[in-house]
């Protein structure tokens, strides 16, 4: 277990980088988030002055909008990001040669070779706050612990530009009294499923039996008893993920509803597309696919198929996907959103068996679609960013969004 572990976390930080050219926002309620006119934006980050509005990450735009309707929407710019993401790991490097980023604008950075003293990390701490502040123009807070899951818990007590730090001979004071949804890895199903269990608290996870917690939660369960512990032994900060994922999935909202078939299966194959692409990053196969369909009155038809082989690929989930919406919407309504989704995930390396085999693949409605949606979007890109995967290329280049619904 490394002695010191520093987490550095840049304040609001795409909303900060924005203001760094244009100090004219620091003034005005700010958010970044998708564009409003496409009906997918979510915030990513906002200013101080739009929190005062009450304006919070992962809400939608419009919500927003509706909040403040002054505020300023601006739509992320990812390379700029990534230029000033890098800039700050330069200034990590300048302590340790263990730098392990977690997304954009967050890093631990291990000093347990480099300091043996607690006092010589504060000191640490607070000269990279002073060195961002300065040479980025941004500001960080900092957490110092003796691992890396109560680093980044001792990042998030303290906001902005603060060092906080979690020592062990205290650290049951300092964190056992905090929400277990603050602890890493702890998203909004866990969260659930401790409440039913009664566990609210760090400190109610640490002191709840493995075994309970093992059965309801599975290896993640005693995963989160040790974090809660003080023993993150289990984590590795060189992923960014954790390696039980149960599903993966994007959904579209476009610019227009969905009115006629054609449409409807052109955006289920590029979702189709960006599934796969992530089952096969994942080096995962799916046995179960899924989609969701929500109406201009945002009522929403969830259906789901299981199969009896394993798939990663496109045409496949597109051929379940595309079956699944033929028969669970009758155009009564027109479409607002669109998901699919690949669940019972397993890293089996079974050999692929096609849905629909023979004549009956050549000859299916679904794979006619297929054909004719190459022929007309050829190899269309998909780029994926932190939040969001932009389609290009599609219908004349005009923007489309599919978000992660992992």
């Amino acid at each position: 277990m490394p002695q010191l572990v520093l987490h550095c976390d840049m304040n609001n930080y795409f909303a900060s980088v924005e203001s760094i050219e244009k100090p004219q926002l620091r003034t005005v309620p700010m958010a970044v988030c998708g564009d409003p006119a496409l009906r997918h934006g979510i915030v990513l980050a906002k200013n101080d002055l739009a929190k005062q509005y009450g304006i919070v990450t992962g809400e939608s735009s419009m919500a927003a909008l509706e909040k403040c309707a002054e505020l300023v929407v601006l739509k992320p710019d990812y390379p700029k990001y990534l230029k000033y993401a890098k800039l700050a790991r330069e200034i990590y490097k300048s302590y340790s040669d263990r730098i392990y980023p977690y997304g954009l604008d967050e890093a631990w950075i291990d000093l347990s070779e480099q300091c043996s003293e607690w006092e010589s990390g504060i000191d640490v701490a607070n000269e990279i706050r002073q060195r961002i502040r300065k040479e980025l123009q941004l500001t960080a807070s900092v957490g110092v612990s003796f691992n890396y899951i109560f680093a980044k818990l001792a990042s998030d007590m303290k906001k902005p530009d603060a060092t906080s730090v979690v020592r062990f001979e205290n650290f049951k004071n300092t964190v056992w009294n905090m929400p277990a949804f603050d602890l890493l890895f702890v998203g909004s199903a866990t969260r659930k499923c401790l409440r039913g269990m009664g566990v609210l608290t760090i400190g109610d996870l640490a002191q709840c039996d493995p075994k309970r917690l093992t059965a309801r939660l599975g290896k993640k369960g005693r995963m989160l008893w040790e974090f809660a512990n003080g023993n993150d032994t289990s984590f590795d900060p060189c992923s960014n993920e954790e390696e039980d994922i149960k599903s993966l999935g994007n959904t579209i909202t476009p610019p227009k509803d969905i009115g006629n078939r054609e449409d409807a299966a052109a955006f289920l194959y590029i979702l189709s597309v960006a599934v796969a692409k992530r089952l096969q990053k994942h080096k995962r196969k799916s046995g179960c696919i899924s989609i969701v369909i929500k109406s201009g009155d945002f009522s929403s038809v969830t259906r789901q198929k299981t199969i009896s082989f394993l798939t990663d690929s496109a045409d496949t989930i597109f051929q379940i996907a595309f079956s699944l919406f033929e028969e669970n919407h009758s155009w009564v309504k027109k479409v607002r959103s669109i998901g699919v989704k690949a669940e019972k995930l397993t890293n089996g390396q079974n050999e692929q068996l096609s849905l629909f085999a023979g004549e009956e693949l050549q000859g299916s409605d679904a794979a006619k679609l297929i054909q004719r949606m190459k022929s007309k979007f050829g190899q269309f890109e998909l780029e994926q960013n932190k939040e969001q995967i932009s389609i290009m290329d599609f219908e004349g280049g005009v923007e489309k969004c599919a978000e992660d619904i992992q």
